[in-house]
């Protein structure tokens, strides 16, 4: 009776420490999903930010172009180098065709 008993609970311990293992998987695996959740809205948030940092850059030399600005002064005030300036204006061309 005394072996009966000794084995139910030894049983018991290891279906508890099989929950407990089970458990700790679980655990880490939300805490990767967690963490690549937090690091891919942090990188589409940055990422966001940078096109939209380009597409203004993209409008502001092309409205200073149409209002006859020269490719140097625009460089100069937007920070950028001259042959930036002169890629934005020739996509704009090429946008309009």
């Amino acid at each position: 009776m005394y072996y009966e008993n000794e084995k139910e609970w030894l049983k018991k311990i290891e279906e508890r420490n099989e929950l407990d293992r089970n458990q700790k998987i679980t655990n880490a695996r939300l805490e990767g999903y967690e963490k690549g959740k937090s690091e891919g809205e942090a990188i589409g948030e940055s990422r966001g930010k940078a096109i939209g940092e380009t597409n203004n850059l993209r409008k502001n030399v092309r409205s200073m172009y149409k209002n006859g600005c020269d490719i140097e002064f625009i460089a100069k005030v937007l920070e950028q180098n001259i042959e930036c300036v002169e890629q934005i204006i020739k996509s704009n061309l090429y946008d309009k065709v």
